[in-house]
């Protein structure tokens, strides 16, 4: 019986935008009765040193190679078709697509059935559908192994390291439960003393997402009931969602944080001699061999579906480590290969999210390494061909890696302030808003009294902040003070506006965006508020081509726009405002609620006021 296939929204819209002939490999997860999702796929194996076999280690696991994607009347597709059909382990009927080129129309699947391509029907899975059905597991990893500093040798004790990973020596733990996953099963429950249902390996995925948000639920009430006269609403561990709480920023998909045990001791059977056996580890060096210690930091990933029953899933973590740990072989041993100084250089994984993916990428780098090295340029550039991305733009940067919320500090400023927010009411209106994440800076954080003079700053902060965020800089947002130092340094300001409370417009924000992160800016001036409409078009064409956050000055008031809802016809509009001027905690719902964040119509600008907007552009780079 042929698989039931489906294919992910997003995949459907990068497989529409390759315009050239070409064919490429693609990749999906197998999942319930005999479903097929396709999730991603890489363009032209051939394309410079990396193959599909390799590509296939930087998905999660569980997102394996299952077939072929020809566009156009591409000629090499049948030649790379037997070479990759045989490849594919998920499913014993591999599958093709057949693009045109730059539309959807005319999509033809075929599955292989008895050495022969069959037609097949797919469904479309949107992104509601996706982030639903399907969740993540992230665990954190480090070991140590010891090599010489040559290929064959790293290859050897990675291959080492995977042979003893899979022998049963880990174990895991779903954070923050009691449950516990080894290679014999899968049992616990959300918290001591918890009277639900124990876990077991008939239970499935959202069993143990049930605990784990009973668990967090537990937690929270404890911290709760610890403060003195705190009224709060009663909530239920229901409403938590898993993606606010071990989520990626920018990320809808919920994900579950996995703590790895290491087994200190192993099981005797009957024929061992408790007292004459004695745990221990020995390292034989032959004469004149040396041996390098190098650490191992891995973040591997899996993707499962809600449904998994969980007698599967100690093996799927298991090969969410050994991708990673070949991700660290290729890195490590490409470096050794290509560079005349043969030197051993740690390895670390990063995860990325680049959203029209919908699924996470895995990338290794090796520390000291810089990601302007030509080398790292290089690397990067051969990505964005294999996945058909622009080079226009970073996604593999070290500076592009997910954040997850678990580990944002407590003091770091709020992040992507207007999710969440109710419709702003324009008839039939069209959204324009900022792409990406940022942070939300405003008076008085950071223990710096700028209330009355620091609005402009704290909108080049924000600005800052999306650039930071999106991979462009890896430059820490400047403070007030270092706003002022560069402006009298380029000669701007005098040298008493240094540590000074005046005000600062959009032409010095361009100077600084300039300065600060080499980022040209376009100026657009209106002469008063009640103008400000004229510019919507400017302001959706900024929205969709650029998409940075916008700073507006006017008067002695400077405002952040991270969006428009704007309707062409009758020329309805209005504005996705970050106020700096608050003065609270960073509490959202305060935020959110009292309009520091929100929507404003016309009638919010100044009708006396002129205006000018700092529309900064984004750097060609990857």
């Amino acid at each position: 019986m042929l698989p039931k296939l489906k294919i992910s929204s997003l995949l459907l819209k990068r497989l529409e935008q390759v315009k050239q002939q070409c064919s490429g490999c693609l990749f999906g997860v197998f999942y319930g009765e005999g479903t097929l999702l396709l999730l991603g796929f890489n363009v032209e194996s051939t394309i410079g040193q990396l193959n599909y076999e390799q590509i296939q280690h930087k998905f999660p696991a569980e997102v394996d190679l299952c077939g072929l994607v020809k566009f156009g009347d591409c000629s090499d597709a049948e030649a790379h078709l037997s070479e990759i059909f045989k490849d594919v382990d998920i499913t014993d009927n591999p599958i093709l697509l057949h693009c045109e080129l730059g539309t959807l129309v005319g999509l033809r699947a075929s599955f292989l059935m008895h050495g022969k391509l069959e037609e097949v029907p797919y469904e479309v899975m949107e992104e509601e559908q996706l982030y639903g059905d399907f969740c993540f597991t992230r665990l954190k990893f480090s070991w140590t192994i010891y090599t010489e500093d040559n290929a064959l040798a790293v290859r050897k004790e990675m291959h080492a390291l995977r042979k003893t990973i899979s022998g049963g020596s880990l174990a895991f733990n779903v954070e923050p439960t009691k449950v516990f996953i080894t290679s014999g099963g899968v049992q616990g429950v959300a918290y001591s003393g918890h009277k639900s249902k124990a876990i077991n390996n008939d239970s499935m995925i959202t069993d143990v997402m049930a605990a784990v948000q009973a668990a967090v639920h537990f937690n929270q009430e404890d911290k709760e009931n610890a403060r003195e006269n705190r009224k709060s609403k009663k909530s239920m561990a229901s409403d938590i969602k898993l993606s606010n709480v071990y989520g990626a920023v920018g990320c809808d998909f919920d994900v579950l944080g996995i703590e790895v045990l290491r087994s200190k001791t192993r099981e005797f059977n009957d024929t061992d001699n408790i007292t004459n056996t004695l745990p221990a580890m020995s390292m034989c060096l032959k004469p004149g061999e040396k041996k390098y210690a190098i650490p191992v930091e891995l973040e591997p990933m899996a993707i499962l579906n809600k449904s998994t029953k969980l007698s599967r899933l100690y093996d799927i973590l298991i090969e969410s480590i050994c991708r990673a740990l070949r991700l660290c072989e290729q890195s490590i041993t490409e470096n050794l290969e290509e560079n005349e100084r043969k030197i051993l250089k740690v390895p670390k994984t990063y995860n990325f999210f680049p959203r029209e993916f919908g699924h996470f990428i895995s990338c290794c780098y090796l520390e000291g390494v810089s990601d302007d090295e030509a080398s790292m340029q290089n690397k990067r550039k051969r990505l964005h061909r294999h996945f058909g991305l622009s080079v226009m733009r970073p996604y593999f940067r070290r500076s592009n890696v997910c954040m997850f919320r678990n580990e944002i500090g407590a003091d770091e400023p709020l992040l992507n302030t207007h999710l969440g927010l109710k419709a702003s009411g324009v008839s039939e209106g069209k959204l324009y808003l900022v792409q990406g994440n940022y942070h939300y800076y405003h008076y008085l954080q950071q223990q710096m009294q700028d209330k009355g003079w620091g609005c402009a700053y704290r909108s080049l902060q924000s600005i800052c902040s999306w650039f930071l965020l999106q991979g462009y800089t890896e430059r820490p947002v400047p403070t007030h003070l270092e706003i002022q130092q560069y402006l009298v340094k380029i000669g701007d300001k005098p040298q008493n506006f240094k540590g000074s409370s005046q005000w600062i417009g959009s032409t010095e924000v361009s100077m600084c965006l300039q300065g600060f992160l080499n980022v040209d800016s376009k100026i657009l001036h209106v002469s008063s508020g009640a103008e400000l409409s004229t510019l919507a078009s400017d302001l959706a064409m900024h929205f969709q081509t650029q998409g940075t956050p916008i700073m507006i000055g006017g008067g002695v008031l400077a405002h952040t726009i991270i969006g428009i809802d704007y309707n062409v016809q009758t020329g309805q509009i209005k504005f996705l405002i970050l106020d700096p001027h608050y003065t609270g905690d960073d509490d959202l719902q305060t935020i959110q609620s009292k309009g520091w964040c929100g929507w404003k119509g016309m009638d919010f600008w100044d009708k006396k006021s002129y205006y000018n907007l700092c529309l900064p552009q984004r750097p060609i780079m990857y």
